[in-house]
């Protein structure tokens, strides 16, 4: 499923009626479809998109309304192809200061409906954390086509956070290593940072 904007708008009406709420994160390959131009179509598909009430009195509650009515296996989800994934803020393992390069997405078809939408390469940050075999294909596909930046990356690892006991995210030794492979991969060197 090829997600575009006119999808996020749809998503973000649908959770703004669902939880009573207008100000949501998105987070994840919908953020980057949000706010970045000229988007390969490799890095379009996906069937969720991420999202949560950044404002509700409860954002796990507001998230679980989401997934009950518009997420995966949802009337609205067969319906249309996609689905909202609620989630938390603490789903996406971004640097610390990824607030201060957030943008505010207004959707063209859901009026009084605000989206935080991380850039691109914090983004791309919390998918290096995860490196699910999606994630790798996403990563290899926008720093070929030049949306993401190894450089960026690499600057901001220090920010990232912490190893819990479950090892989530990944130290940063290993995160750095995991962008030397994308660097390898897309034959571009990484600087030392």
């Amino acid at each position: 499923m090829i997600v575009r904007k006119k999808s996020i708008d749809h998503i973000l009406r649908a959770a703004a009626a669902v939880t009573k709420q207008q100000r949501f994160v998105l987070v994840g390959s919908a953020a980057v479809i949000a706010r970045a131009k000229n988007i390969p179509l490799d890095m379009m598909y996906t069937p969720e998109i991420d999202i949560y009430a950044r404002e509700a009195e409860d954002i796990e509650f507001a998230s679980e309304l989401i997934d009950g009515s518009i997420g995966q296996g949802s009337q609205f989800h067969e319906r249309f192809g996609y689905y909202g994934d609620g989630v938390s803020p603490a789903t996406a393992k971004m640097p610390s200061d990824w607030k201060e390069r957030a943008i505010e997405y207004l959707g063209a078809e859901c009026p009084g409906v605000v989206a935080t939408v991380p850039e691109e390469n914090d983004v791309a940050l919390a998918k290096l954390a995860a490196w699910r075999d999606k994630d790798q294909s996403w990563l290899n596909e926008g720093i070929r086509s030049g949306i993401l930046s190894l450089e960026h990356m690499a600057s901001r690892l220090s920010r990232m956070p912490p190893p819990n006991a479950d090892g989530n995210p990944p130290a940063v030794k290993v995160l750095r290593e995991r962008l030397r492979s994308l660097a390898a991969r897309a034959r571009i060197d990484l600087p030392d940072s």
